[in-house]
């Protein structure tokens, strides 16, 4: 029950722009006794529908730069890959 309530409060958290996950954790390892590996996966679990949601409603309403987008995504799995193999 108390981790439907957590979910609850991490939602409005959440919709308010704040990082909803960020409560989620805070509260499920503070007061859930769930080991820490647990909360990432249902942190994830909680992150991924809620990003689906953003990006649908931003494309909807044409407020995406793409040009800024592919630019992002291109040195970020550059930086991704250097700092899996360049950085130990």
């Amino acid at each position: 029950m108390k981790e439907i309530i957590f979910g609850g409060i991490a939602g409005i958290v959440a919709a308010t722009g704040m990082g909803g996950g960020t409560i989620l954790i805070l509260l499920l390892n503070l007061f859930g006794n769930i080991d820490q590996h647990m909360i990432q996966g249902i942190n994830l679990v909680f992150f991924i529908p809620t990003s689906i949601v953003a990006i649908y409603m931003n494309v909807k309403h044409k407020v995406i730069d793409y040009q800024l987008s592919k630019n992002l995504i291109f040195f970020g799995i550059i930086g991704a890959i250097f700092r899996k193999f360049i950085i130990v």
